[in-house]
């Protein structure tokens, strides 16, 4: 059987909806469960969707609470996941310029450090980051409503991207040899955008987004034997093109994923990348939290997301998958 890896990247509230839109097509259109992918890496946003996969929830359904639209029989046993979350999704004000011009911090002596043992890993975004102030937001009670649906357990084959705010690292939790910690926990961390959320301190370290460090992490997959990795990357464009503002910013994303992905195929393995292409990019707009244009995404990213599975190339290597079953998917339909 194929073994499929699924990365699911960073982009905030809009982000989630082209996440959705992209599972919703993948399964409307190849037949294909993402909740069988046998690892699923989540950055950020990605890290709520990848959760609300490995609970339960069909992808479908995640489009159609993205939406507020009536969810199927499919995902009974994530429904209660969907409803203590709030339902409608969350609702944050603005990111606004007095989220970073609040007193910035001094380089840590750990950063510092980090940067002269390995200078060839410094990564200015993410060191920068380690210098703003902590954000007003508390992100973990909205997050600790999955506690009670997990009853202490650590889905399998589920990887949370985080940040160290000390020096700006990079740590996989859920992926062996990582340190613990309670799933609430580093799905907050890996959501809470520096200077905007409250950094989220486990075992005494305390952590932010983990698309600081990438927006994708595409690249933790590189060591795993896997046959497929299916990227969906919301902050990034198809080429790198875009016409908005963020352009130089979605180019640099796009850039960056380009070189995770060699790296994934230099490990022989296939990929297939989802980008926000030009119908759905106007869609998405500048605001990462907005909560307004959910619909507008999970619409325009179905169809794009269809077009692209369906460029040959991408359909002969997605063709291993399209007939993958997923057993609850199965029970739910008894």
């Amino acid at each position: 059987m194929t073994r499929v890896g699924l990365v699911l990247g960073a982009g905030g509230v809009v982000g989630q909806a082209y996440h959705s839109g992209v599972l919703a097509a993948l399964e409307h259109d190849l037949g294909w469960d993402p909740r069988t992918a046998d690892v699923i890496v989540g950055s950020s946003a990605g890290s709520v969707t990848g959760t609300l996969l490995r609970l339960g929830v069909a992808a479908t359904d995640l489009a159609a609470w993205a939406v507020e639209a009536p969810m199927s029989v499919l995902s009974k046993e994530g429904k209660p996941v969907l409803e203590e979350l709030g339902g409608d999704g969350p609702e944050f004000p603005p990111i606004g310029l007095g989220d970073v011009l609040r007193g910035w911090r001094l380089p840590s002596p750990a950063l510092v450090t980090r940067t002269l043992r390995r200078p060839w890993a410094f990564r200015p975004g993410a060191a920068a980051a380690t210098l703003l102030p902590s954000g007003r937001i508390d992100i973990l009670e909205r997050a600790e409503a999955l506690e009670a649906m997990l009853a202490g357990k650590w889905p399998d084959g589920l990887w949370i991207c985080v940040a160290r705010r000390s020096d700006g690292g990079r740590v996989v939790f859920g992926r062996p040899g990582a340190p613990d910690a309670r799933l609430p926990e580093a799905v907050a961390a890996s959501c809470a955008i520096p200077g905007y959320f409250a950094p989220i301190r486990i075992n005494g370290v305390e952590y932010f987004d983990g698309g600081v460090y990438s927006p994708s992490n595409a690249d933790v997959l590189r060591s795993q034997d896997l046959d497929l990795v299916i990227v969906v990357s919301p902050m990034s464009a198809v080429r790198g093109r875009s016409r908005g503002v963020d352009a130089m910013w979605r180019r640099s994303v796009h850039r960056r994923l380009s070189r995770e992905i060699a790296a994934l195929r230099a490990a022989g393995m296939s990929v297939v990348r989802f980008e926000p292409g030009r119908r759905t990019l106007p869609a998405m707009g500048l605001n990462a939290m907005a909560v307004d244009r959910s619909d507008a995404v999970v619409q325009r990213s179905f169809i794009e997301a269809g077009k692209v599975a369906a460029y040959p190339k991408n359909a002969a290597v997605l063709a291993a998958i399209a007939t993958r079953k997923s057993r609850r998917a199965a029970q739910a339909s008894r």
